[in-house]
C-alpha cells in the first residue's frame, strides 16, 4: 500500500504544485509523504468503516485537535475549502447537527469515535507515535480504561520512553481491566523494564504477579526463566522454561534459555537437545550457534565446533564471539594464521574491538 501511495502522491504533488505555490491561504497545508498518507488511510479504512483503501486523490480538511473534519475526494474547489475552514465546528454537537444528512435530531446515542480501537490498529501496523495519540484520547474519555493505559505504556516501550511505559504500566495495575491478559500483560512489561534497568530481583516479583493472574501467560514464565538465569537460580529457571515449553514447544527462544541451563548445570546430551531444537525452529540464530559450539567442545568435539562457529559467522556476520571463539580454537590447535585471519575479519567489521584486538597481540606475541 505504502509504495503504490507514493507513486501517485508524487504525480498528484507535481501536478498540483503549481496551481498551489501561487496562492495565499488562511489555513497551513500538509503535502503527505507516504507515511503520512498511510496512516490517513487507516483512519479512512475504519472512521468510515470501509474495507477498501481510500482513493487518490482525496484530501482532508482536519482542525486544531487534529481531528477529521471533511473528506474530499476527486478534483477539489479550494475557495471552496477556505469557506469549510471558516465554519469548522467547534463542539460536538456542532459536529453531529453538521454531519446529518436532513434537519433533525440524534437522540439515540451518543456520537463517539473508539479512540482504543484505533489506538490497537495504529499500534499493529507500527505507527507508535500515532497510537500513542489515540491512547492519550481514549484515556481523555474514559480516564478509568486499563486497556487504554495499558495501549500507551506499550507504545511507549517502543518508542523508548521508558520512564512514561513504566508510570503508564503502573497506573493500568491500579485499575479494573476488560480484558483478562490487560492487568497480568501489564505487570509482564514491568517486570522487563525492571529487568532492562538491571533490577532483576523486582523483576522477577512483577513477572510472579503476572503469574498470579495468569499461571499460563507464556511471556510471564520465559521472562520468569530468564530473570532465573541470571540469578544462576537453575533449578527456578529450569522449572518455569519447561512449562513455558509445555504451553507452546516451538518458541525457539525458550528451547534456547532452557538449553543454556541445562548447559550451565553440565547436562550436555540435554543441552544439546535443546540447542538443536531451538535452531531448528529459528536457523540463524547466533547465540545457539555459538553457544553450541562451545557446548562441542567442552565434548572434546573441536571439529564440529568450528562448523558451528563459522555457520554463526555465516548466518549472522556482525556477531562477534563467534568470530572471538573460533580464532581461540585456531591458536590452541596452533595454527595461528588462521587464528589472525579470523580476528582480522571481525576487525574489518568492527575496528574498535577491543576483545579482537587483545587476541591479535597475544597470538602475535
Amino acid at each position: 500500500m505504502r509504495e503504490s501511495i507514493r507513486g501517485l502522491l508524487e504525480k498528484l504533488i507535481s501536478m498540483r504544485t503549481a496551481s498551489i505555490r501561487n496562492r495565499r491561504f488562511s489555513f497551513p497545508i500538509l503535502r503527505a509523504s507516504a507515511d503520512t498518507a498511510a496512516i490517513y488511510n487507516l483512519l479512512y479504512r475504519h472512521i468510515f468503516d470501509r474495507h477498501r483503501d481510500m482513493p487518490l486523490p482525496t484530501c482532508l480538511l482536519i482542525d486544531g485537535r487534529g481531528q477529521i473534519v471533511k473528506v474530499y475526494q476527486g478534483s477539489i474547489d479550494l475557495a471552496h475549502i477556505e469557506v469549510d475552514v471558516a465554519q469548522i465546528p467547534t463542539t460536538p454537537d456542532r459536529r453531529i447537527a453538521k454531519a446529518l444528512p436532513f434537519a433533525g435530531l440524534s437522540g439515540a446515542f451518543d456520537f463517539q469515535r473508539n479512540y482504543l480501537s484505533f489506538g490497537s490498529i495504529f499500534f499493529q501496523r507500527g505507527y507508535m507515535e500515532q497510537a500513542a495519540a489515540f491512547f492519550r484520547q481514549a484515556l481523555q474519555d474514559d480516564p478509568s480504561s486499563a486497556e487504554a493505559l495499558y495501549g500507551l505504556g506499550s507504545a511507549y516501550l517502543n518508542l523508548e520512553k521508558t520512564e512514561d511505559a513504566r508510570q503508564s504500566f503502573q497506573g493500568a495495575t491500579k485499575l479494573h481491566a476488560t480484558y483478562p491478559d490487560t492487568l497480568p500483560n501489564a505487570w509482564n512489561n514491568l517486570g522487563l523494564l525492571a529487568a532492562r534497568a538491571g533490577q532483576t530481583g523486582e523483576a522477577i516479583e512483577y513477572f510472579k504477579k503476572a503469574l498470579d493472574l495468569n499461571p499460563a501467560l507464556f511471556v510471564a514464565l520465559q521472562n520468569l526463566g530468564s530473570a532465573y538465569r541470571q540469578q544462576r537460580r537453575w533449578d527456578d529457571a529450569r522449572a518455569a522454561l519447561e512449562k513455558a515449553l509445555s504451553i507452546s514447544a516451538e518458541d525457539a527462544e525458550a528451547n534456547y534459555s532452557l538449553g543454556m541451563v541445562f548447559a550451565q548445570t553440565g547436562n550436555t546430551d540435554r543441552a544439546s537437545e535443546y540447542l538443536h531444537k531451538a535452531l531448528q525452529l529459528r536457523p540463524a540464530y547466533p547465540e545457539a550457534l555459538n553457544n553450541l559450539g562451545i557446548l562441542y567442545l567442552r565434548t572434546q568435539r573441536p571439529e564440529e565446533a568450528i562448523a558451528s562457529f563459522e555457520e554463526c559467522i555465516r548466518k549472522a556476520p556482525d556477531f562477534d564471539q563467534s568470530y572471538l571463539n573460533l580464532a581461540q580454537v585456531y591458536a590452541l590447535e596452533n595454527q595461528p594464521a588462521k587464528a589472525r585471519e579470523v580476528l582480522l575479519e571481525l576487525l574489518k567489521r568492527h575496528p574498535e574491538n577491543g576483545q579482537a584486538k587483545k587476541a591479535m597481540e597475544q597470538i602475535s606475541q
